[in-house]
This record gives structure tokens, sequence and C-alpha cells, in this order.
């Protein structure tokens, strides 16, 4: 009889365990409970070693929303591409974002709503807002009338996420004063989309 040998676990590269270890910090402490000191102690290496991966604090945490946004987008877009009706379409995806902004407050308003002083940062934060933005732009086109320009397209879509973005920051900060709950975050954005995309005529 043939006994199988499972392979050893491959040991995490210095720059794995960096990761890891901000993650774990971020996730639980938030932002300003993560620093390149903590997670240098975390994983037991000296700060010089972290910057030889990161440049700084905001590098870092960024690749980390980077990651953690990437895997939503990706199951999102699984989520709603079978979706036919653009109504439930767009719902399903308004619903995963208010859900995305809820379940990580911090990551989600690093990544849409805190301007960064480092360019590299920046760019790479770019990078994803057009990713992002691509494919909401394809079901916004797909939702107006036929032979919508490219103008009016670009128009509704910007309207339409300063509503999803500013509800979501309420929703995140100011939930009792705005009283706004998961339901009626959801129902107000809802409403607002289907007003911007004419589909409540």
């Amino acid at each position: 009889m043939t006994h199988l040998v499972s392979a050893p676990k491959k040991t995490p590269s210095l720059k794995e365990q960096i990761i890891q270890a901000a993650s774990r910090i971020f996730e639980t402490q938030g932002n300003e409970g993560l620093s390149m000191r903590r997670v240098a102690q975390e994983v037991g290496c000296s700060q010089m070693a972290m910057y030889r991966h990161f440049a700084n604090k905001e590098a870092l945490v960024q690749h980390i929303c980077g990651d953690i946004y990437t895997h939503f987008a990706a199951r999102i877009q699984e989520e709603i591409a079978g979706e036919v009706d653009p109504r439930r379409k767009l719902r399903r995806f308004i619903r995963a974002v208010l859900q995305f902004a809820e379940q990580y407050p911090d990551h989600y308003s690093l990544i849409f709503l805190v301007r960064h002083s480092d360019p590299k940062v920046v760019a790479t934060r770019e990078d994803l807002g057009r990713k992002f933005l691509k494919g909401i732009a394809k079901m916004v086109r797909s939702a107006l009338p036929e032979g919508s320009s490219t103008l009016v397209v670009n128009t509704t879509l910007r309207r339409m996420m300063e509503v999803l973005h500013g509800t979501a920051a309420l929703r995140i900060a100011h939930p009792a004063a705005y009283g706004l709950t998961r339901q009626r975050a959801l129902d107000d954005v809802s409403a607002i989309w289907s007003s911007l995309l004419g589909l409540d005529n």
C-alpha cells in the first residue's frame, strides 16, 4: 500500500509575514493601532528589514487594503454577472459595497475617502479606482437608454458614486444622527440610483 506523504508547508517569506501581521493588527485595532514598529515586533524582525519591502506605513496599509479590495471586487463581479434585471443587479452591487464599508470601515475609508501624501500610494489607489469604475460603467451604460453618450454615462456614474460613497461614509461615521440603518442606506441609494438611470419611470 502506497502512503501519500504531504509536502512540507512552505515557510512564508518575510514580506508575506509582514503583510499577515499587519493585516491582523489593522483589522483588530484599526489604522491608529498599526505602526511599523508594532508589525516588526509581531514578526520578529528589525524595522530596517521591513523598510526593504515597504517604504512607509502608508504603502503597507495601501497594500493590505488593495488586496482586500481586489478580492472583494472579483467576488462581487462574479455574483452580479448572472443577474439580468438591471434593478436587481444594481441593488446587489449597492448592498455588497455598503456591507464592505460596514465590515471593513478602516479599509473602505483608506481606499475611497482619505487622500494620501505618498505619490506611489496615490497612484496605486487611483489604479484601483479606475478598475472599480470600469465595471460599474458597463452596468450604467446597459441601464441607460440605448445610444446614451459617453458624457452622459460618465456624468451619471459620477453622481451615482457620490451618493454611494456619501451614504457609506455617513453609515460609518454618523449612522444614528442620520437614522441610517443598513436597510435605510440600501433603500436610499437604490432609489436615487434608479432615478438617475430612469429606472423608476
